[in-house]
């Protein structure tokens, strides 16, 4: 039986990470997840990754990464967050989708 990498869930909030882009000037990581036990926090959309579309997902939020902290995962677990403003600058068809900055 094979065992994930990621730390177990230890935070009230679920996530799986979709996938990820390079941050605002380069800087850290952009994560495009799906949330899995919090409905209300993302929106339903569909996403383009490289100009294809990757897929429709129900409960998108992008997570804001600037140290690389979870560079690797598969999942990401959270209890605390804070909304934070969208990127300028990033492609039209992802416009209003929740930032948000995980503080635990």
């Amino acid at each position: 039986m094979l065992t994930a990498c990621d730390a177990p869930c230890t935070g009230s909030i679920e996530t799986t990470v979709l996938y990820a882009k390079p941050g605002p000037k380069g800087v850290g990581r952009r994560i495009y997840v799906d949330v899995v036990n919090k409905p209300d926090l993302g929106i339903k959309q569909t996403l383009l990754y490289e100009g294809k579309e990757f897929g429709t997902f129900a409960h998108v939020v992008i997570i804001n990464d600037p140290t690389n902290r979870y560079a690797s995962n598969r999942s990401i677990c959270f209890s605390k967050y804070q909304t934070a403003p969208a990127a300028t600058g990033g492609d039209l068809a992802e416009q209003g989708i929740p930032n948000i900055s995980v503080s635990e």
